[in-house]
């Protein structure tokens, strides 16, 4: 499966993941694997991106981004933190819209974790 049929039928959500994707490509090279979910690595994988839609009132779905970072970071837009391991920690987010895929705050937190994943 490749991105474009993970959201056929999806476009709003397809803009929001494709402003996201353009943010981490901005950061160096990557990976990118798409299954039940879409995910980002580089050395290791460091980004999930999967549709939700609990209510079944936005056809479309919402795009919940999970990220792999090196420490808790808090952060009102994180939905959910998880350490999953020593110095591994999983931050869930909820990217409702285009304003969200391209701020600073999400720019930020895709870095850290781009970073995590190659070492830098």
């Amino acid at each position: 499966m490749d991105v474009e049929r993970y959201f056929e039928g999806k476009p709003q959500a397809g803009e929001i993941f494709d402003a996201v994707y353009e943010q981490v490509r901005s950061f160096g090279p990557f990976d990118v694997s798409v299954g039940s979910q879409i995910s980002f690595g580089v050395d290791r994988k460091f980004a999930w991106f999967w549709l939700y839609n609990v209510t079944k009132k936005n056809p479309n779905g919402i795009l919940h981004l999970m990220l792999r970072l090196d420490a808790r970071r808090d952060d009102p837009h994180v939905r959910n933190i998880m350490q999953v391991g020593v110095n591994r920690w999983n931050h869930q987010i909820v990217i409702r819209t285009i304003r969200d895929a391209r701020s600073a705050w999400l720019r930020k937190l895709l870095k850290a974790a781009y970073e995590f994943a190659t070492g830098a």
